[in-house]
């Protein structure tokens, strides 16, 4: 059966509601001899996928490649598009596609798919966040152990660089298997001043990481920044209630709550969350 527009729209009030992340294509001119009309549209997903067409080939899978870079962006864009011009087509007409990020919640990136990356993924999902999740270990990011994060990748820091983009309105959680791998992501996540960076790990290994990048050249004030170890301090124990901790620090960063200590000076709690 044909896709209608129904479908679309149906498709998108779903993403709404349960938070995915993606970017709805419409093709809003097309002169000349063109494969889609005026009106057609496409959602495109965070992974790649798509649902409907803007015209197939070059032209598409060029939209794609936009919209993909756009995926957990705020700012809509306009495309021009002369498919006479490097676009292998032979249509000799020209289109204008509106790009347009499909609203969700703030982005959390989750480096490290372990046991508490995984746990502070899915906790931050049920939470209203969007949600991306690398590691440099294939099996630690399949579409098995993270069906509902909105972006996969695989790689180490170099990803900042390409597909994972971090800016002033991303809050990031460090939770990689190694201290040696948690400073690096740290060093190159700091550049891009995310709303919130997070680490994990017990007191003794935040001030052997800190101690290491500040005698590599990162200001200090740099690294005061940064909330390590992570989490609200609620003597979390197991990777659920590191989770927990770690989102309601989050939740409150969000909400404009910097001096979360005093939040712990009302609960009452001690503790801080381990290695």
């Amino acid at each position: 059966m044909a896709l209608r527009l129904a479908d679309i729209y149906e498709e998108l009030a779903r993403m709404h509601r349960e938070g995915i992340s993606g970017v709805v294509a419409t093709v809003v001119r097309a002169d000349g001899s063109t494969p889609r009309n005026a009106g057609a549209k496409m959602i495109v997903y965070a992974d790649g996928r798509i649902l409907g067409s803007v015209g197939g080939g070059t032209i598409e899978s060029t939209v794609i490649d936009a919209a993909r870079g756009m995926v957990g962006s705020k700012e809509s864009k306009l495309f021009s598009y002369d498919l006479a011009d490097g676009q292998d087509m032979t249509c000799g007409g020209g289109m204008e596609v509106f790009l347009e990020p499909i609203a969700s919640g703030p982005m959390l990136v989750v480096i490290g798919g372990g046991h508490v990356g995984l746990a502070v993924a899915r906790a931050a999902k049920q939470s209203g966040f969007s949600v991306a999740v690398a590691d440099d270990r294939a099996d630690m990011v399949s579409a098995k152990r993270f069906p509902f994060a909105d972006l996969r990748l695989v790689g180490n820091e170099d990803l900042l660089e390409s597909d994972l983009k971090v800016d002033g309105e991303t809050f990031v959680v460090v939770v990689t298997r190694g201290h040696r791998f948690d400073k690096e992501w740290v060093s190159k996540l700091l550049v891009r001043k995310p709303a919130y960076l997070g680490m994990l790990g017990s007191e003794t290994k935040v001030a052997a990481a800190f101690a290491e990048l500040e005698a590599e050249g990162t200001p200090r004030a740099d690294l005061d920044t940064v909330h390590a170890p992570i989490g609200l301090d609620i003597g979390a124990e197991t990777p659920d209630e590191i989770a927990v901790s770690v989102v309601a620090e989050i939740i409150a960063a969000k909400n404009g709550i910097r001096d979360t200590a005093r939040l712990m000076d009302k609960i009452g709690f001690k503790g801080r969350n381990r290695d």
